[in-house]
């Protein structure tokens, strides 16, 4: 199922950005760890233009921790043959998480969507190939009977193996009487596989949260322990499936208090807005501290469907009471600051891309026939584009940030069904406008480019992208100059 890859990575230092793997790799429910010098990406793996999630056999990135936009492909970590069950009889290879243990070793920690076992896969090398060592298990072999779904593994200071797992379906799910209101924790012995201790339950979902802290933002699904400056966190993506939240406490396996909101991926709450940012689908992802910086990983959709994800990262702030603000989606996350205001940018960048009836995403149903959606294309030579597609008057794609002032003029690349005309803004309002390019129809599907002047002063600005003509358009690119 895995797709053809050369060992893909980058020489010479290149801006950061978001999604921050390239652009034809769909890694979501990104698992950052770092081993040695290195960050390393732990994820589920869809494919372009899929119907499904995690159909592809896992894979493992990694990057320089003094180089975040240098990402190195590791190869395939471990392949559904491997499993000896196939997609289609044990379901998908969902998210992962991976641990190194106190022997050295490096310890993936996985389940099968159909199955409620947690599974254990184990190699001496943080990017695999990872061989299978045994499921989760109590003493006398025998599974607990609850779906451990998403597992997450903190290994505490004191050597203490610690295994999050869980999900929570919302009324009328067909797994309302499968799984449990609450997400579980577990102690484990150094055999990292083991039950030494639970299962405990430790967060409410949507279920159990009523009355309670966590209302509205019960557990749902994608455990990830973190323990920060003496605390235990549990990140988790919450019953609006949007966003990752997460809950404090003194202990590691009781306690838990709501912290808030991490990260959504419709930028839902960022302060306060409740306009949707994107189309946007479900979530999952983890908090990483490169060098004093925290950032927290997450996920976006594409292809007009939920299934089709990349992973995405952006820079939070831990404030000094142990609470954590809302992060912003950008196009620059792990850039360490705005991008460069000259050169050549894919649309598929967009961090914001709003039209009328932008909404959530699913699984079962496609609209990309519908929709403005991001896309890859595979073209006649096996190379790979991408692009904003179906893009229809008045929508508005973004990009966040850019240090601006130097560029005069800019450049489009679209397939157009006629002429039309693409304004450029400073602001998401559209009401600071840089410039306005108008561009010709093009013939039998071919891309072309148009041009036209661009003012902003020097400074920080948003880049905000509008279709104002009618007909529909495919956006690939812009450059400034």
């Amino acid at each position: 199922m895995e797709k053809t890859r050369e060992n893909v990575s980058c020489n010479e230092k290149k801006q950061a950005m978001n999604p921050y793997l390239p652009l034809d790799e769909y890694v979501p429910d990104g698992e950052p760890r770092i081993f040695g010098d290195r960050l390393w990406i732990y994820g589920s793996h869809d494919e372009a233009g899929g119907e499904g999630y995690c159909v592809n056999d896992y894979v493992v990135w990694s990057a320089p921790l003094s180089d975040l936009g240098n990402w190195r492909y590791e190869g395939i970590s471990y392949a559904y043959e491997q499993t000896g069950e196939t997609l289609e009889e044990a379901g998908n290879l969902a998210a992962p998480d991976c641990v190194q243990g106190r022997d050295g070793r490096f310890y993936l920690y996985y389940n099968r969507g159909a199955k409620n076992a947690c599974e254990v896969a184990v190699s001496d090398r943080p990017q695999g190939p990872f061989e299978y060592l045994g499921n989760v298990a109590f003493p006398d072999g025998m599974e607990p009977a609850e779906k451990l779904f998403d597992p997450g593994v903190l290994i505490d200071d004191d050597g203490r193996i610690y295994l999050y797992t869980g999900f929570v379906p919302t009324p009328g799910s067909p797994w309302i009487n499968v799984a449990g209101k609450y997400s579980l924790a577990f102690e484990l012995e150094p055999d990292m596989r083991t039950i030494r201790k639970g299962p405990v339950e430790l967060l409410p979902g949507c279920l159990a949260a009523k009355g309670t802290e966590f209302e509205n933002h019960g557990f749902y699904e994608a455990s990830s322990p973190r323990k920060i400056n003496g605390k235990y966190y549990m990140i988790y993506s919450s019953e609006q499936s949007h966003d990752l939240c997460y809950a404090i406490s003194d202990q590691p396996m009781e306690g838990f208090r709501y912290g808030g909101v991490l990260v959504s991926n419709a930028d839902i709450g960022y302060h306060g807005n409740m306009e949707l940012k994107t189309p946007y689908g479900n979530t999952h992802g983890g908090l990483v501290k490169i060098g004093s910086q925290w950032y927290i990983f997450y996920h976006r959709q594409t292809h007009g469907i939920e299934c089709c994800r990349q992973g995405c990262a952006e820079p939070i702030t831990l404030n000094p009471d142990g609470s954590f603000n809302q992060a912003e989606m950008t196009s620059c996350g792990l850039n360490g600051g705005p991008l460069r205001g000259m050169g050549t940018y894919s649309a598929a960048y967009a961090c914001n891309l709003t039209f009328d009836g932008v909404g959530r995403l699913s699984v079962r149903r496609c609209v990309r026939d519908q929709q403005p959606h991001i896309f890859e294309e595979k073209t006649a030579d096996g190379s790979r584009i991408h692009y904003i597609a179906n893009m229809q008057k008045g929508t508005r794609a973004g990009f966040k940030y850019f240090r601006l002032g130097e560029a005069k003029k800019i450049r489009i690349t679209v397939q157009a069904e006629k002429a039309g005309l693409m304004g450029v803004y400073l602001d998401e309002e559209c009401t600071k406008k840089a410039a306005g390019i108008s561009f010709d129809g093009s013939e039998h599907g071919e891309w072309i480019k148009a041009e036209g002047v661009f003012s902003a002063p020097e400074g920080v600005f948003p880049l905000f992208f509008r279709l104002e003509s009618d007909g529909v358009i495919c956006w690939r690119e812009f450059t400034l100059e």
